[in-house]
């Protein structure tokens, strides 16, 4: 049967956080990226992000409180948005044919199912399609196939394995009439049986798709502020952390770009489930995106969030750099919050940190120094070694004395490839690493992170210990218990070298 589609809306969740802690309430990037590939198909689209309109929404009225607090076995959770009614009248507000929810991490899992559930309730005829990072990881538990009901959000009828760009638009047409369009590849659904049903890979190259429309953000209009700002931006808790201080303004609000230059990672780190092949955009494209953000916002900071700029292979290290030339030629400010790989920042002699130098705009820096353990670091595959480290840090002191440089490091690995679990005597090793490099000033601040389970590997040593745990748990619970010691200890290392950082007066410029 025939339905006309006109008009996809994709929508993201609340916001979770430990009750207490605001949450960091990001743009949606990879939902602005799929909805200007639609766009540009001849759709009408649109961006409902729960969290920002709730917070957008308390802004104009002061009554209006965007908080909810849920309690979860025990554990007091922040849900930080529109309430699930508001939701539901929004979107039939919006008219969409076809509605899109993203899920990008497994903290969004519980807030994802609770959308799916009224918005099937609500408009049980419009097909709902799930992407995101955290849905292309876990489609299959979500679709069905899975031992622990939890899992499951059964109100999704699709769901887009992988990046969107090229799925949408044949997704839709087939949304429109299935017998006239086939299923595209990238696609994950239940068949008859309810087994779980996968199209296959399509082939994708970010440079042949739409870029992403930063247009589709909620924006608000300020006093003695000629364009509008993005609600992301005014709220002022980017994943970079407290920009003003290492930028030295007083300015309120900071126009902030956050971007990728580039899809996947490149390396194959034990502790993380990021796609391992590098894909970037060209110099061109990186460029127009810089230039359609300061045209629609202005641009006070850009943070290059590519976990591996300057990584890769040649071809990519030569996308970097040019990528570095056009920016100091506009003289914007950058830093670097996802951090940079150290073998990157060594080859050529240091010429990453060299250029950087030299063009005298990177303002912050996250050195991912992840542990202070040789064996744990070849454990979890990192690239680097306590050497290679010191090196880069001593001279990252030397020549970059007036960025934020930051590091952060993580605890609590159970046991991986094989390898046994991280063990007390070597938790406390990294925490000597944190204060040799604190009080060398290789580095101005230390974050210590306890590690998240989020591979299926560590995500199913959890789900077996905690077969009904909410997913937020999975995150920001200390207590998931995959580290067989006690988390005391752990609890006990976050208080150390938070003292240590004020000890020393160093100011954290973002907690994670």
């Amino acid at each position: 049967m025939k339905k006309e589609i006109k008009k996809f809306v994709i929508v993201t969740p609340r916001a979770v956080s430990p009750a207490g802690t605001p949450p960091r309430i990001h743009p949606p990037l990879g939902a602005i990226s799929v909805l200007a590939e639609a766009k540009r198909a001849g759709y009408r689209v649109a961006l409902f992000d729960v969290a920002a309109e709730g917070l957008k929404k308390s802004l104009f009225d002061p009554k209006y409180n965007p908080v909810e607090e849920e309690i979860l076995d025990g554990v007091r959770y922040w849900k930080t948005g529109l309430r699930m009614k508001e939701v539901a009248e929004k979107i039939a507000e919006l008219e969409p044919d076809v509605i899109g929810i993203s899920c990008c991490t497994v903290v969004d899992r519980g807030e994802t199912a609770r959308i799916a559930k009224t918005l099937k309730q609500t408009f049980p005829e419009i097909p709902l399609i799930l992407g995101g990072h955290e849905a292309s990881q876990w489609f299959r538990e979500i679709l069905g196939e899975t031992i622990y009901p939890i899992d499951v959000i059964p109100e999704i009828d699709y769901v887009v394995v992988g990046p969107g760009q090229p799925v949408i638009v044949p997704l839709l047409k087939y949304l429109s009439d299935p017998n006239s369009n086939p299923l595209p590849l990238g696609v994950a659904y239940r068949g008859k049986d309810r087994h779980v049903i996968y199209t296959g890979e399509p082939p994708f190259d970010p440079n042949k798709f739409a870029l992403p429309d930063y247009s589709l953000l909620p924006s608000l209009y300020l006093p003695n502020r000629q364009k509008p700002i993005d609600i992301y931006s005014y709220i002022g808790n980017p994943h970079a952390g407290h920009i003003s201080v290492f930028l030295r303004t007083s300015k309120k609000t900071i126009s902030y770009l956050p971007i990728f230059t580039s899809y996947g990672c490149g390396l194959s780190c034990s502790f993380c489930d990021t796609d391992k092949r590098l894909r970037r955009y060209t110099i061109a494209n990186v460029i127009k995106v810089i230039e359609e953000f300061e045209e629609l916002y202005g641009i006070d900071y850009i943070d290059f969030m590519d976990n591996n700029f300057a990584g890769g292979d040649n071809t990519s290290r030569e996308i970097a750099f040019g990528i570095l030339k056009e920016i100091k030629a506009k003289r914007y400010q950058i830093g670097f919050s996802n951090g940079l790989t150290f073998e990157s920042m060594m080859r050529e002699d240091f010429r990453l940190l060299r250029q950087f130098a030299k063009d005298g705009n990177v303002r912050h820096i996250a050195f991912p120094v992840e542990n202070g353990n040789e064996r744990v670091l070849r454990m979890i595959r990192k690239p680097h070694n306590l050497q290679m480290v010191r090196k880069t840090l001593e001279f990252a002191k030397k020549e970059l004395y007036d960025t934020n440089r930051e590091g952060f490091f993580i605890g609590g690995f159970p046991e991986t490839n094989g390898q046994p679990a991280e063990t007390p005597e070597e938790l406390e090793n990294t925490y000597r690493f944190i204060k040799e490099c604190l009080e060398k000033e290789w580095l101005n601040q230390a974050i210590f992170l306890t590690l998240s389970p989020v591979t299926r590997e560590y995500r199913m040593m959890w789900r077996r210990l905690h077969p009904e745990a909410p997913f937020e748990h999975c995150l920001f619970s200390r207590n998931t218990k995959i580290w067989p010691y006690p988390n005391e200890l752990l609890e006990e290392m976050h208080r150390r070298v938070e003292i240590l950082n004020r000890e020393l007066g160093r100011e954290i410029t973002r907690k994670l």
